[in-house]
């Protein structure tokens, strides 16, 4: 009998509105962020095995750990373990496109569409309640790639409240060579306090489908800590600027800055301008959906 694989396709994401609200008890921050797919993607093929978790990886130009510390690895196997009984077992192969440590969400996105792709391989049928509970455990981002396109994030990110999806929007992506470190971002002290309003603002802009309101609204509370970190990226946003993007900001926790762009073309062009700078660059857009079977 020849084994089931299946492959899938796990979007990167931007955040239009980053804002951190304060410190909370248990150490982490809390936040009001809007989360937006966008078309850069890594690709999962799975086959079903024996018992055991088995991960191959192409595509990354930097050492990716293969081991019990990838999130690919860790959610493989909450799932066999929560759903199979450790029964069955998963080959899984990663094509990496999207870069480590740039504020892209491409672990996290990888470690929920292992989730999805493993109820469909083995057709468990799992309830949604039930695979938003195994991302939480995975980390804060995880939560939202079961869902994908646009939606508000709470909580430390990880409560979703999906939004209807505003219009496409043609992106530059430009990360520097160097990553950034989550908690040294917010480690920093340097981090701007402000009170949810922004984010829960963006889905009326969203809606209203105008990328002039849209570029003016962009806001991210980590930003001043990230250019602390890393001036670097104070160069990467204004040579985006004058290249002629509408509007340009880091996403996440950086250092990935993101631009807007008038129209796909406009976007290939600001990239071109941005290119041989030692920058990683990609041209993409955001789009409406999340992992999906290919």
């Amino acid at each position: 009998m020849i084994p089931k694989t299946l492959t899938v396709q796990t979007p990167a994401k931007i955040n239009p509105v980053l804002e951190v609200l304060g410190k909370r008890p248990d150490g982490f921050h809390e936040l009001a962020l809007v989360f937006q797919a966008v078309g850069l993607h890594d690709d999962l093929s799975l086959t079903e095995t024996a018992p055991g978790v088995r991960l191959s990886i192409t595509g990354s130009h930097n050492p990716l750990p293969a081991d019990d510390s990838n999130l690919i690895v860790k959610a493989a196997k909450i799932f066999l373990r929560e759903v199979l009984n450790d029964k069955a077992g998963v080959r899984i192969a990663l094509k990496k496109r999207i870069p480590l440590a740039a504020g892209l969400g491409g672990g996290s996105s990888d470690a929920a569409a292992t989730l999805i792709a493993l109820d469909w391989l083995f057709e468990t049928k799992v309830e949604n309640q039930k695979l938003q509970s195994m991302a939480a455990q995975l980390g804060s981002d995880v939560p939202f790639f079961l869902t994908g396109g646009t939606a508000l994030g709470t909580g430390r990110g990880e409560k979703i409240f999906p939004w209807e999806s505003g219009p496409e929007i043609p992106l530059v992506l430009v990360k520097p060579e160097e990553g950034l470190s989550t908690p040294a971002v917010y480690q920093s002290g340097k981090a701007m306090m402000t009170n949810g309003e922004k984010a829960r603002g963006m889905e009326q802009v969203l809606r209203e489908k105008n990328l002039q309101k849209f570029v003016g609204k962009l806001f991210n509370g980590l930003e001043p800590a990230a250019l602390f970190l890393m001036p670097e990226i104070g160069e990467i946003k204004q040579q985006l600027l004058d290249a002629g993007a509408l509007g340009a900001m880091v996403s996440g926790s950086g250092p990935t800055v993101f631009a807007v762009a008038e129209s796909q073309e406009k976007a290939e062009q600001i990239a071109w301008k941005l290119e041989g700078e030692g920058w990683t660059v990609f041209v993409t857009k955001t789009i409406s959906a999340g992992v999906e079977r290919i």
